[in-house]
């Protein structure tokens, strides 16, 4: 039997100026006797936190009016929880912060009724506005049935049990049984289900934690052995909800397509195989939806963007529709993925491989010689690329090296590529198009999936080419579908937060840079011309940062509001059908107008919007999630070790340092600087020492030591390596001073990197 304290805290609340004793409280809410310890605890928690003072003979009173409010807890990689509070409890300001010890065994996502501990500080100078902090009263609902966890086993008892991933919760795992058309757990079955220990597994959850007492479940699936590669996918998947197989009836359909395009196929399409068309992508890439050709013409060139017709394949309303439609995108790990389309689709009849006919829908485009659009046609047709070619091979073919492995007849059209991107990206930048140009992390691994080597992947003339007839092709299909119709599915970009630019603009003034922010919001040009001022200078990385998490995400909409980043006034998702779900629509609606059909409703554009924007976000958290944990991984052997690096993100909880020799970032925390007390100045993006004076700010050069990895937590903890060698007990206060003003004051920030800059696209 757990304790009411929903029902206790009423009571108390009942008896504002009483005396109220344990016996009596007990009696009042009808408790039985043998919660009477644990209702004193709970007491003795409310001293503790402020709401009740303890009198003598063991009573105790209100201090101050209770504040209770409901909402959803959720719970952070630091074991710490927020609650969103919203509607008329939104006078407690912003979200509601509870820490481990106040969360009453609440998971994450559940609805929960909380008690406010104190207000929040409106005081905003020299540090952040302070959150309320908050109590977990009662659970209302709770939000999972199953959990992920890791099987271990007690070496006492010989129990084994499930530990729930991420917020570390117990369940005692045991064999399930029908009772009545229920399913129970036999507890006294919890010591004989060893294979499944040391591995992940889904767990459905018979009984939810109490204080003190484990929860009970039984295994639903198991995902595989802790640290193997392969199972470190699959978790990041399942937290995610992210879909790992597809069912029989998708590959039913899958093998009973044609493996190979057939003369029935070219019926209404231009046959374009005599094009020098070719493929650019990754030397890891497996599927080649885009192939790109290009004709000088007199003063200008005639371009043509060749995408897969996956269309032509993939029927709406099939099994393999509705699969594509459910995860929304394909997602990318470092040496595997979870693809949008069964294999035999994206690796295979949609994949435009060298020497073999494909199906495709062609964009081309006319540019004169400033690099300005002057025609365009979009027709359906038939290609054979003649080779496929990775970014390495075309940038040293640009560069000039003699053993590029290009064929000599594709040499001076690849030159001439080169020559209309520059045009093209010269003309984006002139109308102010945002070009974040951020290191993306390099992850080598070995045959078994560890990795061996993290770095900075390097973006050449290469990618930039791949990329500025990507951007043209889209932006012409946008607006060449919202001329014709009267629904479209648009990327759009809403202009950043005009308080979080004027943060900026104070920041960059330190650097004597700068720009305008009229009345009716920034221009792009502006920010354009300040990232152009950076180029190549030390404060590049941390403004480019700093400007980029100002930004909204760009998302998907049937609204065409345009797209801020881009400084395009209409743009769209077309040239990737084979590993988003958007583009494939985007190809349906295209072929659909040119047969003279308008076939797509707004409301049912809107939906699709909201569903993809909300896949691909997923997307992105379980690819960031495996990114991290590769670096935790790689990180593992070298604690202990030094490293220099310099300063990326301040916070009030410490400051995060990206290294120089390895693309790893790590944190080191407040609790850690024992050599002074230090106040965080939000303006100015630093921690300043109030003492000494010392300062700890975004872009200072720092030399650290690796103090500890943890995996789990997808954390890698840092210690100034001064900090390391004097941390006697001379400075331990400052620590603990730190430590204590600031303790549970925030969760590890997100990181950017470049292919989620390329997603928010």
């Amino acid at each position: 039997m757990s304790l009411p304290t929903l029902k206790i805290i009423e009571s108390i609340s009942s008896r504002r100026g009483q005396s109220m004793t344990v016996n009596g409280l007990a009696q009042a809410v009808g408790l039985d006797a043998q919660l009477l310890d644990e209702l004193s605890r709970f007491l003795d928690m409310l001293v503790a936190a402020g709401v009740l003072r303890h009198e003598h003979q063991q009573r105790y009173q209100l201090r101050k009016p209770l504040h209770l409010v409901e909402g959803v807890v959720s719970v952070q990689v630091s074991g710490a929880a927020f609650l969103a509070v919203g509607g008329d409890q939104a006078a407690v300001g912003e979200d509601v912060y509870i820490s481990s010890f106040h969360l009453d065994n609440a998971m994450d996502g559940d609805s929960v009724v909380a008690l406010v501990l104190n207000q929040p500080d409106n005081k905003t100078q020299g540090r952040r506005r302070r959150r309320a902090d908050g109590l977990i009263i009662a659970i209302k609902q709770r939000a999972h049935k199953t959990i992920l966890g890791l099987c271990k086993r007690r070496q006492r008892s010989g129990e084994i049990y499930c530990l729930s991933s991420g917020q570390g919760l117990e369940f005692l795992v045991g064999v399930p049984e029908i009772v009545d058309g229920k399913t129970l757990t036999d507890v006294s079955s919890v010591v004989s289900m060893q294979d499944v220990v040391g591995k992940y597994v889904v767990l459905a959850i018979d009984r939810y934690p109490q204080t003190g007492i484990a929860g009970l479940g039984h295994v639903v699936k198991e995902l595989g052995a802790a640290g193997q590669p392969h199972t470190d996918v699959l978790v990041a998947a399942y937290r995610q909800g992210l879909a790992t197989e597809f069912s029989i009836e998708v590959v039913r359909q899958a093998q009973q397509l044609s493996r190979e395009v057939v003369a029935d196929d070219f019926a209404a399409r231009t046959d374009l195989r005599d094009l020098p068309l070719v493929t650019i992508d990754g030397a890891d890439a497996r599927d080649f939806d885009d192939a790109v050709a290009l004709e000088s013409q007199g003063n200008g060139w005639k371009l043509w963007v060749a995408i897969a017709d996956v269309s032509h394949y993939v029927q709406p309303g099939s099994a393999i529709d509705n699969a594509a439609y459910e995860r929304g995108t394909s997602v990318y790990f470092p040496g595997s993925c979870l693809p949008m389309l069964p294999e035999s689709l994206s690796n295979g009849i949609c994949s435009l491989k060298p020497d073999k006919d494909r199906l495709v829908v062609a964009v081309e485009l006319d540019f004169d010689g400033a690099g300005q659009l002057a025609a365009l046609q979009i027709l359906p047709a038939v290609m054979r690329s003649r080779a496929r070619l990775t970014y390495d091979q075309v940038q040293n073919c640009l560069t000039g090296a003699n053993d590029h492995g290009v064929a000599v007849q594709i040499v001076p059209m690849l030159q001439q590529m080169a020559k209309l991107a520059q045009l093209l990206r010269a003309k984006r930048q002139r109308r102010g198009a945002l070009d974040f140009d951020l290191p993306e992390a390099e992850i080598r691994l070995d045959s078994a999936g560890a990795p061996t080597y993290i770095g900075r992947r390097e973006r050449t003339d290469a990618h930039r080419l791949v990329e500025e007839f990507m951007l043209a092709a889209n932006e012409a299909v946008a607006q060449w579908v919202g001329e014709r119709s009267s629904a479209a599915l648009y990327r759009v970009h809403e202009a950043p937060d005009v308080q979080a630019l004027h943060s900026l603009q104070q920041f960059v003034a330190a650097f004597n840079l700068g720009f305008n922010i009229a009345e009716d919001g920034i221009d792009p040009k502006e920010l354009q011309q300040l990232l152009h001022q950076i180029k190549s200078t030390e404060q590049e990385y941390i403004i480019n940062q700093i400007l980029l998490r100002s930004m909204a995400r760009a998302r998907y909409s049937a609204e065409n509001i345009g797209h801020f980043g881009l400084a395009s006034a209409s743009y769209c998702h077309f040239t990737s059908p084979i590993r988003r779900y958007p583009d494939l629509v985007q190809h349906r609606m295209v072929l659909k107008l040119l047969a003279g059909v308008d076939g797509y409703a707004h409301k049912v554009l809107d939906a699709l919007a909201i569903h993809c924007t909300a896949t691909e976000r997923c997307a992105v958290q379980a690819e960031r999630d495996v990114v991290d944990l590769r670096k935790c991984q790689f990180m593992l052997d070298k604690v202990g070790l030094r490293f220099n690096g310099f300063i990326t993100s301040v916070s009030e909880f410490g400051f995060f340092v990206v290294l120089n020799e390895f693309f790893v970032e790590g944190l080191v925390h407040i609790r850690t600087l024992s050599d002074d007390y230090y106040s965080y100045e939000a303006d100015k993006h630093r921690l300043v020492g109030q003492g000494k004076r010392n300062i700890f700010q975004l872009g200072m050069a720092v030399n650290i030591e690796v103090a500890q990895v943890r995996p789990e937590q997808r954390q890698i903890d840092f210690v100034l390596t001064g900090m390391a060698e004097n941390n006697g007990q001379r400075n331990k206060s400052f620590a603990a001073k730190n430590l204590l003003r600031r303790s549970g004051s925030g969760s590890r920030r997100g990181k950017v990197t470049r292919s989620q800059v390329k997603r928010r696209r």
